[in-house]
């Protein structure tokens, strides 16, 4: 399976099929990622376990509904190690910064952030 930076399609299905809410999802998304990210980095920081497998479950909530499929399974990855202490956590910053540029910075995310609420340009 390949992991790409954003899966229109699956996004979509999430969304049934409405352009329109996706591109609501997507600015959400746009504006919401940034704050968790500032979080995140806080928790890990400070080794705030809880509080880095709370943020990172909600970044994953997030990236999934937008279609954010490598932010996703990072957000994933770094949630179970969050909840076993992994001391070694830090090494998901680069790589949830790295994922979310390439989602904010697809041709798919930009166009369709930039519809308005009915799915028009």
């Amino acid at each position: 399976m390949s992991v790409t930076d954003f899966d229109e399609e699956d996004a979509l299905e999430r969304t049934a099929g409405d352009r329109g809410i996706l591109a609501e999802v997507i600015r959400f998304t746009l504006e919401d990622v940034p704050e968790i990210l500032k979080g995140l980095d806080s928790s890990l920081n400070d080794k705030r376990w809880q509080d880095t497998a709370k943020l990172a479950h909600k970044l994953k909530g997030t990236a999934g509904a937008a279609g954010a499929s490598r932010l996703f399974l990072t957000a994933l990855d770094l949630e179970l190690a969050a909840r076993d202490e992994d001391t070694d956590s830090g090494r998901y910053k680069s790589s949830l910064s790295d994922a979310f540029d390439s989602f904010r910075s697809h041709p798919g995310v930009r166009r369709l952030s930039s519809l308005d609420a009915g799915g028009d340009a």
